[in-house]
């Protein structure tokens, strides 16, 4: 888990990452195990079942990539009809996820999502 002060900064950092770019629409920072630990959001989303999914779904990228020694898993994307988001490592015990509605913008919000973590 992160301290208070860990805690503020990353909240702080998916904030900004709202502000600058208003396609992207939640962002969530979750350990590996599943634990929230920051969000921010521009509308209601279930975001703490989001950060347990994300943590999930990155270890199965991990142990896929891990098995046909691919190296790394450096981010998991999911498009779907009404939006895309993207899971990827801030470093080896936490999960960035964001969100977008805009199907236009996944080199923006993996571009945005890499600087912000």
């Amino acid at each position: 888990m992160l301290s208070n002060l860990q805690t503020v900064q990353v909240n702080q950092n998916l904030k900004k990452l709202l502000v600058d770019r208003e396609e992207i629409v939640a962002a969530v920072v979750t350990t590996l195990d599943g634990h929230l630990c920051a969000m921010n959001q521009r509308e209601s989303y279930p975001l703490e079942r989001l950060a347990t999914m994300g943590s999930t779904l990155m270890s199965l990228g991990d142990t896929i990539t891990a098995e046909l020694k691919m190296g790394h898993c450096r981010n998991i994307i999911s498009e779907n009809e009404a939006g895309i988001i993207a899971f990827m490592h801030i470093n080896e015990s936490l999960v960035l996820v964001t969100m977008t509605q805009n199907l236009n913008a996944l080199g923006l919000l993996l571009a945005s999502s890499r600087k912000c973590a």
